[in-house]
């Protein structure tokens, strides 16, 4: 089960196992990466999940996640052979595993091939402590909830642009990255954000969807718009909202 290293037995309990150590955890990330559940960046020693392996894990999220506890706890037994639900129960709580983990566990058994329980709930607890690749392109500086707002307070003139996962018109607006920067008036910031991760930001400023393109003067919202949008456009409404030519 993710977030432990316990092997279920045939009677449906679990035999504990000793804590991974260093060896077997860079062991189990070198399988992970090779599997193309996890990419690792050799330039900067960053290991995030693969987008491939969040698409699948995103169908288990969506099919876990709102689960009340009952139907959570049948399905933990079911998973791992436990005798009933509320077997399930003592070990989800005694261990603090949780839907996300849980999730994670799954996605990985449908992903790989030929490993066991006790392999396969190792690697889910590793890839549970992994997050995703940002979706932010790499040419603009990230922010956070806890970061966006004295970016735009510190700068007259700041452009938020919002992004977020398994989506097409993000990526074929990530495409055009640097011709959106060329076409924005001199001495505008500008910076990214995930969307899914950031939702004090898109609650604030009335953002539902991605990607997304929200204008900033002084620290106050002008105007955010949604949607793929092209370069020449979005520098144009940039122009007419900074009153630049």
């Amino acid at each position: 089960m993710p977030g432990q290293t316990d092997e279920p037995t045939a009677e449906g309990s679990t035999a504990e196992q000793p804590t991974m150590d260093e060896s077997t955890v860079d062991a189990h990330v070198d399988t992970l990466v090779a599997e193309g559940v996890l990419d690792h960046d050799e330039s900067t020693d960053a290991v995030a999940t693969t987008d491939g392996f969040e698409h699948r894990r995103h169908v288990y999220l969506d099919t876990y996640l709102d689960l009340d506890d009952a139907a959570f706890h049948e399905s933990v037994a079911d998973a791992f052979d436990l005798p009933s639900a509320e077997a399930a129960a003592e070990r989800v709580d005694e261990l603090g595993v949780s839907r996300e983990e849980f999730a994670t566990y799954l996605a990985l058994s449908a992903h790989l091939d030929g490993y066991g329980v006790g392999e396969l709930t190792q690697m889910a607890a590793i890839v549970a402590e992994v997050g995703p690749q940002s979706p932010v392109p790499d040419a603009l500086d990230e922010l956070d909830d806890g970061s966006w707002g004295a970016f735009v307070a510190d700068h007259d003139r700041a452009i938020v642009t919002v992004w977020k996962r398994r989506c097409e018109p993000c990526e074929a607006m990530k495409e055009e990255v640097d011709e959106l920067l060329a076409a924005l008036p001199d001495g505008v910031a500008v910076a990214g954000l995930d969307g899914e991760s950031c939702p004090d930001f898109c609650r604030e400023n009335a953002v539902n969807a991605a990607p997304a393109v929200a204008f900033f003067a002084d620290g106050d919202l002008l105007e955010a718009v949604t949607g793929r949008r092209s370069p020449g456009p979005l520098g144009e409404r940039a122009a007419e909202l900074y009153g630049t030519d």
